[in-house]
């Protein structure tokens, strides 16, 4: 029989989640085998035969990025997806936008591109991590630079690249190359797009290779770019896949992390609420393999939110037209493309469970769950700041207004602000990437058109403008009936 210590030490196990999710490909913040969670729709996305994976930040681009290039973690996920045939990787990096042991850092970009480069000085840039990874992986760590020289020859590069094949062939090995946060390669918009599609040119003559293999892992505003100019774009495009997560893959997430605490108070409790709930208890490899229904089984995962939360959002009779606690989280939680990120979703349930007085029944209250969302928006939006500089400049002038608004209405709120020069004003003085892509994108309509892009902002059927809760509540703009941003 559950008592008030057991949801207590749950309420602590969950409160205890590391409040920063966020992961590099190399470094301190690689993905840990704890951590390694294998939903089956990113199968798709780490078979080495996938070129190009899209994600929006917080999606797990990095996660999946650090957990090939570490030998556990590469292992735990070959287990995961045994039909990937991950054991017969060898995994080195190209590209990962910080330095570290393997890495490859934007200084190493800035240093060696001229900043007036070429489309084919660009591609030499890429054809040089190829080989660098190449070299890596046969226990020979050249100098990028060096590595460079021998790829500004194409028969030098082709000789080096066939003798690594013809090397991996007979072994059943295959080299698998992996570029991460490719954002970070340039300051403008210019530079960014040669890199970009030198990039993609090199990703597509890879193709001509069976046993070594390139993935990109990248965000959509970039491969989506319409003033990229390479001929394959849409090829690259269409073989491209998208890492999103399922709501059941959420929820799995967020309730491996409770069965496998290292807390034993937490773990012992979290047992008994399965117990009370008549629902299966878990080991890591259930876990890893996806046999634990708590991972994959919706009507499983209803039933234990409901015991963790309660069924509904509100109170007494009509407590029903509030939400479902299960479902509130995470319709509150999606962006514009009505995707949720595991950092915004485990970033709620953690500001739930630290807020306020401990439920005496359960683990978080509805209250908390609605704080949840404030600290997770406040959350989102801080990260978002850190991937576009200009966002709190744009978002700022709108607070106080009521959404949705006529177009017109929020272009007046820029206006009135000047927030669209004062934008390019600050991106000069700071350094950092406009939002516009062209100058004739220099407009109050061009802004919504990049929030509309990034997900920030949508446009309702009627042609009204919208925001997400997501983001609308750390701005501060208000909706009829929705959560108010101080609560």
């Amino acid at each position: 029989m559950m008592n008030q210590a057991d949801y207590l030490a749950i309420r602590l196990a969950i409160s205890s989640i590391p409040g920063d999710v966020s992961n590099d490909a190399v470094g301190a913040h690689v993905a840990r085998i704890e951590e390694l969670f294998a939903p089956d729709s990113h199968a798709v996305a780490l078979n080495p035969t996938t070129p190009v994976v899209v994600g929006a930040r917080g999606s797990g681009k990095s996660f999946w990025s650090g957990a090939l290039g570490q030998e556990s973690t590469l292992k735990a996920a070959a287990k995961a997806y045994p039909k990937l045939g991950l054991e017969r990787l060898d995994v080195r990096f190209g590209y990962t936008g910080i330095p570290g042991p393997g890495g490859v850092s934007s200084d190493a970009v800035d240093s060696l591109v001229p900043s007036d480069a070429s489309l084919e000085q660009a591609k030499i840039f890429w054809w040089g991590t190829v080989i660098h990874a190449i070299q890596r992986n046969r226990g020979t760590d050249k100098k990028l630079s060096d590595c460079m020289a021998l790829g500004a020859s194409w028969e030098d590069r082709e000789n080096i690249i066939l003798k690594c094949e013809n090397e991996l062939s007979p072994q059943g090995r295959m080299l698998l190359i992996v570029y991460d946060a490719v954002d970070t390669v340039a300051r403008t918009w210019p530079r960014r797009r040669l890199l970009t599609e030198a990039l993609f040119e090199v990703v597509w003559a890879m193709r001509a290779y069976r046993n070594i293999r390139v993935k990109i892992f990248i965000r959509p505003d970039q491969i989506d770019d319409d003033s990229l100019r390479f001929v394959e774009l849409p090829k690259l495009r269409a073989g491209s896949v998208r890492l999103t997560w399922q709501w059941t893959d959420l929820y799995g997430l967020l309730f491996s992390r409770m069965a496998l605490n290292s807390s034993s108070d937490a773990k012992k409790a979290f047992e008994k609420l399965l117990i009370s709930c008549g629902l299966p208890a878990a080991d890591q490899e259930s876990v890893l393999t996806r046999r634990w229904s708590l991972v994959t089984d919706e009507a499983d995962q209803k039933k234990l939110m409901s015991a963790i939360s309660g069924p509904y959002m509100g109170s007494g009779v009509h407590a029903y037209k509030k939400g479902i606690t299960y479902d509130w989280p995470l319709k509150h939680s999606a962006d514009a493309f009505s995707e949720v990120t595991p950092r915004s979703f485990l970033g709620l349930m953690v500001a739930a469970a630290k807020h306020g007085m401990a439920p005496v029944d359960k683990v978080v209250s509805p209250d908390g769950i609605r704080h949840g969302l404030r600290e997770a928006s406040k959350t989102r939006v801080d990260q978002l700041h850190q991937e576009f500089p200009w966002i709190k400049g744009v978002l700022a002038p709108m607070a106080g207004l009521l959404l949705p608004q006529e177009e017109q209405t929020v272009f007046e709120v820029w206006t009135r602000a000047n927030t669209v020069a004062k934008l390019i004003s600050d991106a000069s003085e700071q350094k950092y990437l406009l939002p516009f892509k062209s100058n004739e994108d220099r407009s109050e309509f061009g802004l919504f058109s990049v929030l509309e892009e990034i997900g920030v902002m949508f446009r309702r059927k009627d042609g009204r403008l919208d925001m997400p809760d997501l983001f609308r509540v750390a701005a501060r703009l208000l909706k009829k009936g929705g959560i108010t941003p101080n609560g």
